[in-house]
C-alpha cells in the first residue's frame, strides 16, 4: 500500500539509476510499469540537463518499446540540439540487461514574458474544481486487485469531473501525484503534466476492459505553459477502429485554464 512505498522511485548509488517501486505498476500486466511513471521519470531527469538561458518543456515524446519491468532502471540522456531558444534532448531507458525498454524526446523552448491577446484556446474551460469532484472507487476496473499498489490508485488521487473513469465515454478528471516520482524530489509542473495525460485511454475507453485491451504505445504531450498547481485536468476521448489500433486524444488544463494536449497510439486487441 501506499504508506509503505513514498514513491514510484527511489534513487541509488549511481544517479543514472533508479530502484522501481511496487508504485510504478501499470495494472494492465503483472510486474509491467504505468505509461505514467515512466514518462514522468523521464521528464525529471531530462529538467536536470543543463541549458544556456531558462528554458521549459513544451513537448515530450515516449515510444513504449515494450513491459517496462519493475526493476532497476538507468535513465540516459543526450543534448541532440542545443541552443538558446531550442533545445531537444533525447531520453534513453535501459533495464538490469541493458535492454532499451523506452526512448523519449524532449523538446525545450526559451521562456519570456510575452503577453498575448486574450483567445478561446486560452481562457479557462468550464470545470468543476476537484473540491467538487468525487474521488473514483478503490477498484474501479473491477480487477479484483484491490489489494495491489499500482500507479493509478496509490501513486495518484484522480476526481471525477463528468464521466466515469473506466467506463465507456469520454471523460474529465482532475489527477493529481500523491507521491514524489523519486524519492526526496518534488515532483515539477512539467512532471505531473505527463504523468496525468498518461490516463487518457484509461479514462475514455469505448470498449469494456473484460474483453479488451487498448494499451498505449506512446506519449505525445504538447504545452502552451506548465500547471501552476498540484491538480492537474485531462479531457478525453478515445477513437477505434477495426484495424486493431485506436488513438486517445486529451486536452490538460489547471484552475488558470488550458495548459496543452496530449495524444496515444493504442493497441487494440481481444483478451477472451
Amino acid at each position: 500500500m501506499s504508506q509503505d512505498y513514498q514513491a514510484v522511485y527511489l534513487p541509488t548509488d549511481d544517479p543514472h539509476v533508479f530502484e522501481s517501486t511496487p508504485l510504478a505498476n501499470a495494472g494492465w500486466y503483472d510486474e509491467g510499469q504505468h505509461g505514467g511513471a515512466v514518462a514522468a521519470l523521464i521528464v525529471g531527469e531530462v529538467e536536470k540537463v543543463p541549458t544556456l538561458v531558462p528554458m521549459e518543456v513544451a513537448r515530450v515524446t515516449v515510444e513504449l518499446l515494450r513491459v517496462v519491468p519493475l526493476a532497476r532502471l538507468r535513465v540516459d540522456t543526450e543534448v541532440v540540439r542545443e541552443g538558446k531558444r531550442i533545445q531537444m534532448v533525447e531520453a534513453r531507458i535501459t533495464d538490469t540487461e541493458g535492454t532499451a525498454v523506452a526512448l523519449a524526446r524532449v523538446q525545450r523552448l526559451r521562456t519570456v514574458d510575452l503577453p498575448v491577446p486574450e483567445a478561446p484556446t486560452t481562457t479557462s474551460p468550464s470545470l468543476r474544481p476537484p473540491g467538487e469532484c468525487a474521488a473514483i472507487g478503490n477498484d474501479p476496473w473491477g480487477a479484483g486487485r484491490t489489494g495491489k499498489p499500482m500507479f493509478y490508485r496509490q501513486a495518484v488521487e484522480i476526481r471525477e469531473i463528468y464521466g466515469k473513469f473506466a467506463e465507456p465515454g469520454p471523460a474529465a478528471m482532475w489527477i493529481r501525484l500523491r507521491v514524489p516520482i523519486v524519492a526526496g524530489e518534488e515532483p515539477t509542473p512539467a512532471q505531473r503534466a505527463v504523468a496525468t495525460a498518461d490516463f487518457g485511454n484509461g479514462v475514455s475507453p469505448e470498449l469494456d476492459v473484460a474483453h479488451w485491451v487498448f494499451m498505449n504505445t506512446d506519449l505525445t504531450v504538447h504545452l502552451g505553459r506548465l500547471p501552476t498547481s498540484e491538480w492537474v485536468g485531462l479531457e478525453a476521448r478515445s477513437f477505434y477502429a477495426d484495424t486493431g489500433r485506436a488513438i486517445a486524444v486529451g486536452t490538460l488544463s489547471d484552475g488558470e485554464g488550458w495548459l496543452g494536449s496530449s495524444s496515444q497510439t493504442l493497441y487494440l486487441d481481444r483478451t477472451d
